[in-house]
């Protein structure tokens, strides 16, 4: 359970390390999974371009990187990577204004749902 709650911590404090352009570079949200119910997810913006995602659900972690550039209506799919060594993938879903709207995700075998920022 520590090593679960470090990991998060120590995410939550790297993306508020990220460089900017002036702009917001971390957008949170929330939503309800299938299997975990009600979860926490966050947007922050990568040096260079594109998102990384943080999702807290239940008592895990999960991560996934989007490298694409970011743009009015894109998708993008990404593997997401969990503690505890479940896997799945996350889909970052962008608004018209080219910042991101919702990221949908599933765990394979644990549950998914829809995180909206």
């Amino acid at each position: 359970m520590r090593h679960i709650a470090a990991l998060a911590a120590i995410a939550v404090t790297c993306t508020a390390c990220m460089e900017t352009d002036g702009g917001s570079s971390l957008q949170t949200g929330s939503g309800n999974d299938t299997a975990a119910g009600s979860v926490r997810g966050s947007v922050s913006a990568r040096p260079g371009g594109g998102y990384t995602f943080l999702l807290n659900r239940d008592r895990t972690v999960c991560t996934a990187v989007f490298d694409d550039a970011a743009s009015a209506g894109a998708t993008e799919l990404s593997d997401l990577n969990c503690s505890g060594g479940n896997e799945g993938t996350a889909t970052i879903i962008y608004g018209s204004d080219a910042t991101p709207d919702r990221v949908i995700y599933a765990v394979n075998g644990v549950g998914g749902g829809t995180i909206n920022l």
